[in-house]
């Protein structure tokens, strides 16, 4: 059983210790499996549905829970997105994963208001409008590349390597649009008004001693 481990920050194949199984006439069969990380022992709590004729589809953590890796500072749709992304990630479906990279991407573009004819041309917009460096460009560019190819080249299959490369850039791009720019530029504003508080301060206490 494949689940992820927060102390080991690692994929793990966990020791089932008890399985419950839970059969409906209705709904779908589930399981709820208690397990252990056999690297560092911490316990898992999993469900898993059932798959007729396949089998246990793959494990859904229940414990410890699955923190969200976004920031609150997205907007809604972004961050919903990205934590898609995750989800697909945690469930190996990688190409999904990249395509909703992508969405992101065009999240961001829409949110600064660019909206070109087609993505490639909102993030030259967004290079030249100073609201992404250029190696963030390129590392938007290539995103754009990647879910291109996932969404529209069905011979195309996204390795889990890459997968976690284009997720790990597409939190990096939104955490420094959406968190560190404006942070940096609320920084900047803060120090123009210190120095302007500063100026009037002195002009106040020279002034009289001027006269």
């Amino acid at each position: 059983m494949l689940l992820e481990c927060d102390h080991c920050q690692a994929i793990v194949d966990a020791e089932l210790l008890e399985a419950y199984d839970v059969h409906d006439a209705i709904a779908p069969s589930f399981r709820i499996s208690f397990a252990k990380c056999p690297r560092c022992s911490s316990p898992f709590l999993a469900t898993q549905e059932e798959d007729f004729p396949e089998g246990w589809q793959h494990p859904q953590r229940l414990y410890p829970s699955e923190k969200s890796p976004t920031s609150s500072a997205l907007p809604k749709p972004i961050r919903k997105a990205v934590e898609e992304a995750n989800r697909c990630l945690r469930v190996r479906a990688y190409t999904a994963a990249a395509i909703m990279c992508r969405k992101a991407l065009e999240g961001i573009c829409v949110e600064h208001g660019v909206k070109e004819r087609n993505l490639s041309k909102s993030l030259e917009e967004m290079r030249d409008k100073g609201i992404i460096e250029k190696r963030l460009f390129d590392w938007a560019d290539a995103l754009r590349i990647s879910g291109n190819e996932a969404a529209h080249d069905v011979h195309v299959t996204v390795s889990a390597e890459d997968a976690r490369d284009i997720l790990d850039f597409t939190n990096a791009l939104t955490e420094y649009v959406f968190t560190f720019r404006d942070k940096f530029e609320t920084f900047q504003k803060r120090r123009q008004q210190g120095a302007q508080d500063q100026q009037v301060e002195f002009q106040r206490a020279v002034i009289p001693n001027e006269r």
